[in-house]
């Protein structure tokens, strides 16, 4: 098996019919016939049936033509990796992110790029944890910013921000604002929450069970700017992470610590499957460790808790 049978086959199957392939790739179509009539024989199986309107996969074809594509990306990404070795940092990179994380980091990240490397196009892609979960699991992006726990840190990893898990709720004039509250009181407070597939969810419940406490969600709401809303604007409650330190008040919410125990969720840079190791995407992970320093460093300072930006 070799590049150029992988690629007529790549071609054939893409354009449904040996024509069409001649067309594209400017090669005769006995000789594309021919060579993918090797590859069949090498891999003692039929890949392709003809028909009256061209040719369809079998389930051997279909199998080939999956991995075919991965082969003749990853080739496609050797050669821009080696041919980028004496350029400037240029390109695009996608970079998903979880919203609470997002909020805070992309203005900072868009500007110091842009700034820095003014031919890299940085594009942010925003969600709750559990669909940046499932997009970095479907390789959708170059790089992931998502909570991984302790015992199931990805290869590669490079540690994030470490976010601190904070009661939001109504400020209480007979109650100093930032009182803590320990986990068992969560018990006594009717909670708005996202559903089960998010990490910060995921984290409250594990704990309950196994303190015994039963966490009163009265209400699923899988986005971040809702939740907010409904703490901000109707007297609610919510649990939030928090990079840093959080605000004495926001938007007439108070922010209360989480305590015996302490919870926080640890994020991590993990790149997609099959990345290259290339400038532009290193770049960015250099950008995004510089931030995250630089957060570790400010938690006595200004607060970065923007639920609602």
């Amino acid at each position: 098996m070799d590049i150029k049978q992988i690629l007529y086959f790549k071609a054939v199957a893409d354009g449904g019919s040996f024509a069409k392939a001649s067309d594209r790739l400017h090669i005769s179509q006995p000789a594309i016939s021919a060579q993918i009539a090797q590859l069949e024989a090498e891999l003692n199986a039929e890949l392709l049936v003809r028909h009256a309107r061209g040719v369809r996969l079998t389930a051997a074809g279909s199998i080939l033509l999956e991995h075919g594509r991965d082969i003749l990306a990853r080739i496609e990404q050797a050669r821009a990796a080696v041919a980028e070795l004496d350029r400037e940092v240029s390109g695009s990179v996608t970079v998903a992110m979880i919203t609470t994380i997002a909020n805070v980091v992309a203005p900072l990240l868009l500007e110091r790029a842009k700034r820095l490397y003014p031919k890299l196009d940085v594009k942010i892609f925003e969600a709750l944890s559990g669909e940046v979960t499932a997009w970095h699991a479907g390789s959708r992006f170059d790089l992931s910013i998502l909570y991984l726990s302790d015992n199931h840190v990805a290869d590669g990893a490079i540690p994030f921000l470490r976010e601190q898990l904070y009661l939001l709720g109504p400020m209480d004039a007979k109650r100093e604002l930032g009182r803590p509250i320990d986990f068992a009181d969560l018990s006594a407070i009717p909670l708005h929450h996202t559903s089960r597939i998010h990490a910060c969810r995921l984290l409250l419940d594990s704990i309950a069970n196994e303190r015994r406490v039963d966490l009163n969600i009265v209400a699923e709401i899988d986005s971040i700017t809702l939740l907010y809303e409904f703490v901000a604007g109707r007297n609610a409650y919510s649990i939030f992470p928090c990079i840093g330190e959080p605000p004495l008040f926001q938007r007439a919410v108070d922010y209360r610590p989480i305590i015996n125990p302490s919870l926080a969720l640890q994020s991590y840079i993990v790149r997609g499957a099959n990345r290259p190791t290339c400038k532009s995407i290193n770049a960015v992970i250099e950008l995004l460790s510089g931030l995250a320093e630089e957060f570790a460093a400010e938690t006595t300072q200004m607060p970065r808790c923007r639920a609602d930006a």
